[in-house]
């Protein structure tokens, strides 16, 4: 199973470091060790630098993108929503300031709600813990680029 946390970053956030997912990427992995000696600290940042999730505005945005696509179920009950086709699936859980992603099976559906949410808000930070990875699910240089 692979697992996946997004976080919504503020505006100026993203703005600033975007060029530089290590500075977040950094602060989000003290983030996930509560037995770390400034934890209650970390944890005032990471609050203050993210937004919180819109769990039904998100939830119709995934339902309504997955609705013309053939083959797939989608399941919602409260703030999980479950994405299975084909052997695949994807359970997308929501919190305050954090969406988790689990993912089974081939990558074709993680990679659909991905797309989806990057599409619903570009200000989404994704870290995998099993591997250390992170970063935009879009990048704020390339937006700048196409925009600037």
């Amino acid at each position: 199973m692979r697992t996946y946390e997004l976080y919504s970053i503020k505006e100026p956030f993203w703005a600033h470091y975007g060029a530089r997912p290590e500075m977040i990427g950094g602060l989000l992995k003290e983030f996930k060790y509560k037995e770390h000696v400034y934890y209650k600290e970390i944890e005032k940042q990471v609050r203050y630098i993210t937004n919180l999730v819109p769990v039904l505005e998100v939830r119709e945005y995934l339902r309504d993108g997955f609705a013309g696509l053939p083959r797939f179920r989608v399941f919602m009950r409260g703030s999980l929503l479950v994405c299975q086709q084909n052997g695949s699936e994807a359970a997308l859980c929501m919190n305050d300031h954090l969406m988790i992603l689990h993912a089974n099976g081939p990558y074709k559906i993680e990679h659909l709600v991905l797309k989806l949410l990057a599409t619903y808000d570009s200000r989404y930070f994704i870290t995998n813990s099993e591997n250390g990875h992170y970063n935009w699910l879009k990048s704020p240089v390339e937006e700048q680029r196409k925009f600037g």
